[in-house]
């Protein structure tokens, strides 16, 4: 698949890519990656600063492509930072419940909480246990990361059902059980974020440098001086 390249865009908000895309498999792709998106920024030190699905973009038409409008740097204390990306996490999961539930724009985290059981016959069976986790228990769990252990899960469960159905060991379906990720797509969408850390960088070795070589160049003029 080609490189995001930013001349070639062509841009829709998370909610207007849905409402041409009503086919659920297509839905629960583009949440994924959606999800897959969120894990990278995370890990590049950053979180969403706009959770709301007009300020996410699908580009090109194509769910592998997510792009977050606006973002801002995860706190340097390891208990705020750990808090807000929780929160980024609760918040996926209600945009995404919202729009399969098409309740968005009155869902609110209280009612979500209260009435997770009427709303949960809209999702996805197999995802039910992991929006529970999340809007219930307070889980900070990826979606992608609770679809690879689901499928390791449901491969392991079909041999069982096969051993006891054969009465034969069946031969064990290997199953790469490495985290989903978009790593390529997402370095061409979020550059900003390399970019920024790279000058926050070269600016905490600039400035002292700046001050110690004038406090060098101070010293070496006051000795001059000194000599007449």
């Amino acid at each position: 698949m080609a490189p995001f390249r930013e001349r070639e865009v062509q841009k829709d908000n998370l909610l207007n890519w849905v409402g041409m895309h009503h086919n659920e498999d297509a839905v629960r792709k583009v949440f994924l990656n959606m999800d897959i998106a969120l894990k990278y920024i995370h890990d590049h030190g950053y979180c969403i600063e706009v959770f709301y699905p007009t300020e996410i973009e699908v580009l090109n038409d194509n769910p592998d492509y997510i792009q977050f409008n606006h973002l801002m740097e995860l706190s340097s204390d390891p208990v705020t930072r750990k808090q807000m990306i929780k929160e980024d996490i609760f918040n996926s999961s209600l945009v995404q419940i919202g729009i399969y539930t098409n309740t968005f724009k009155s869902l609110t985290p209280s009612f979500l909480r209260e009435h997770f059981d009427e709303l949960s016959r809209f999702i996805p069976e197999g995802d039910v246990p992991y929006y529970r986790g999340v809007v219930q228990r307070g889980a900070t769990v990826y979606l992608s990361e609770f679809a690879v252990e689901k499928t390791k899960r449901d491969l392991q469960q079909l041999n069982k059902q096969l051993q006891e159905e054969t009465g034969e060991k069946q031969e064990t379906t290997h199953f790469d059980s490495e985290p989903l990720t978009n790593d390529r797509i997402n370095d061409s969408i979020y550059k900003q974020i390399n970019g920024l850390k790279d000058v926050a960088f070269i600016n905490y070795l600039l400035i002292p440098t700046i001050v110690i070589l004038s406090l060098v160049v101070i010293g070496f003029l006051g000795w001059i001086i000194s000599l007449f």
